[in-house]
């Protein structure tokens, strides 16, 4: 699944992406199309989804799967039974292999040994738990609804069900946290010996909680030398414990890297099936809505949902870098992008048509002289550094 330089991009295969919007509590810093108090909509929301998943056409449904996603929101508040039913018709429409990576997200307040023990049973063989931190005051901070020690059950209770791949989510730069609060909770995630750790920096989304309290000054939010610190933190024990590094946030034992986000890093196609899942298919976008409410009635009302993104070149080449240079040691060729965004050479039917490193000659020349890229005459892999200020890269890109 992965080599020296970096995950493998063979055999990826479509991915499939699954939303359950509903949660017991929205978390102070989450601004995903995932609601509390919706519960009511289960019923209609589950038959909708059914629907929209039967109606995939004749062309999306003989793609090669490769992965099975089912995220939120949080999809460990609904029963096996209803898990059950919607990997069933996803058997059905798209037959992904019995090897395929199939994903549930959990959070450890909502999990009981015969509820894991039923998402197996349902055809899940990985779990993705949303630990984000070992530490109570910083859970109650981000406004989780469980406690430490609860986390720490939840991820027994997997193993004990029968899951052999977990991941196990972090979160650092939380207001007030310490490196040493942090490193504590890295401790604690290796001596679980998860099979894959996801460490994700917290960002401030505007109309979240979070970002209202930072407005107003009641909270503060660390300064960047310490998150560059966590940052290192991150590499250095988890790499001592023996993860890969293969993503700017993700970390995996040798064989277990995500396979289904690997095929949004690496440009590959999905589809997604539920509010505000997007989907990326025969080299159209589509997305549907984010209320649940709207899904359910353009499902009700027409068999589908969404409607497809336009967007121009430019717009392809900044969201294909986005999701691309985040792999970590991966090489981005000049070939690659020539192809992918450049097919007809120096000419097309509108005229003369610059290649690649001619048209982002500066952007180029800019992560190279500031030390977060190191390019050559065929490509240019980002280094370290450059890994840690992404934002800036793709910024500059997008001067272009």
């Amino acid at each position: 699944m992965s080599t020296a330089d970096g995950p493998s991009d063979k055999n990826i295969g479509c991915a499939i992406y699954l939303h359950i919007p509903f949660c017991v509590s929205k978390c102070h810093y989450c601004d995903f199309a995932s609601y509390a108090g919706k519960s009511h909509l289960l019923e209609p929301y589950l038959n909708a989804l059914l629907t929209e998943i039967g109606s995939a056409s004749v062309q999306e449904n003989t793609r090669r799967i490769g992965s099975v996603y089912m995220g939120g929101g949080t999809p460990s508040t609904i029963s096996p039974e209803t898990a059950e039913k919607i990997m069933s018709a996803v058997a059905k429409k798209f037959n992904p292999s019995a090897s395929s990576e199939k994903t549930i997200e959990a959070n450890p307040e909502s999990v009981t040994p015969e509820r894991l023990a039923g998402y197996i049973k349902a055809g899940f063989n990985r779990l993705s738990i949303g630990v984000q931190s070992f530490n109570d005051r910083n859970l109650k901070s981000l406004g989780r609804a469980h406690d430490s020690q609860r986390a720490l059950e939840a991820f027994d209770m997997a193993r004990k069900a029968g899951f052999k791949n977990i991941s196990v989510d972090l979160i650092y730069g939380i207001p007030g946290q310490t490196l040493s609060e942090f490193a504590e909770d890295i401790s604690k995630a290796v001596s679980l010996a998860p099979e894959h750790i996801s460490a994700y920096q917290l960002t401030v989304e505007e109309e979240t909680p979070l970002w209202d309290m930072v407005e107003k000054g009641t909270v503060i939010m660390p300064e960047d030398t310490l998150l560059l610190e966590m940052f290192e933190k991150t590499v250095t024990s988890l790499s001592k414990a023996g993860y890969r590094h293969y993503e700017v946030s993700n970390f995996a034992k040798p064989g277990m890297e995500c396979k289904h986000n690997l095929s949004y890093w690496l440009g590959e196609e999905f589809l997604g099936f539920g509010n505000g899942a997007h989907s990326f298919i025969n080299s159209s976008r589509f997305a549907n809505p984010d209320e649940p409410e709207d899904y359910i009635y353009e499902v009700d009302t027409a068999g589908r949902a969404g409607a497809e993104i336009l967007g121009d070149e430019k717009d392809r080449v900044l969201e294909f870098l986005l999701m691309r240079l985040r792999l970590v040691g991966k090489k981005l060729t000049f070939k690659e992008l020539d192809e992918k965004f450049f097919p007809f050479g120096r000419h097309d039917k509108h005229g003369p048509r610059p290649l690649f490193d001619e048209t982002y000659r500066h952007p180029l020349d800019w992560i190279s002289k500031n030390g977060l890229a190191e390019v050559n005459s065929d490509g240019f892999t980002l280094t370290h550094k450059g890994l840690l200020f992404l934002d800036d890269i793709l910024l500059e890109f997008e001067k272009v």
